[in-house]
């Protein structure tokens, strides 16, 4: 091969490694699922959500002690108190079923965790039922 062809084919075939190797800026938060959320909104009009997934950055609203031997794992079949604040301060409480057989992070009280769930009755406290829980 001569070397006016090499040169070329060499560059077009180590081109998609130079640009390949680079970790992805802005990866910190989790592909959004479902429905997006306003949580004023969604605090004064649940019911509108009725049917809808919807993910949110939640904070474990259960005592909860990991040290000892004790993780939301240990929720699994139950519903579990869960916690966020928007962005003007309002703060919204909500209960979601874990059901059995969920993956579920090693985590305890006050930790944040992603929660996608779906909305079954339009209720904060009634009918919400994980699909996903995963740490940031």
């Amino acid at each position: 091969m001569n070397r006016c062809r090499f040169v070329p084919a060499l560059l077009v075939l180590c081109l998609p490694f130079v640009g390949g190797c680079r970790p992805r800026a802005g990866q910190e938060e989790p592909h959004h699922v479902g429905a997006k959320v306003n949580i004023p909104d969604f605090i004064r009009n649940t019911a509108t959500y009725r049917g809808k997934a919807i993910m949110l950055p939640l904070r474990v609203d259960e005592p909860i002690i990991r040290g000892q031997d004790h993780s939301l794992k240990n929720y699994a079949g139950r519903d579990v108190r869960f916690t966020t604040v928007g962005p003007n301060g309002e703060r919204l409480g909500l209960s979601i079923r874990i059901p059995e057989g969920l993956q579920v992070p090693e985590v305890g009280n006050s930790d944040e965790v992603w929660v996608t769930f779906v909305c079954t009755r339009g209720s904060l406290q009634e009918g919400n039922e994980a699909r996903a829980i995963q740490t940031p």
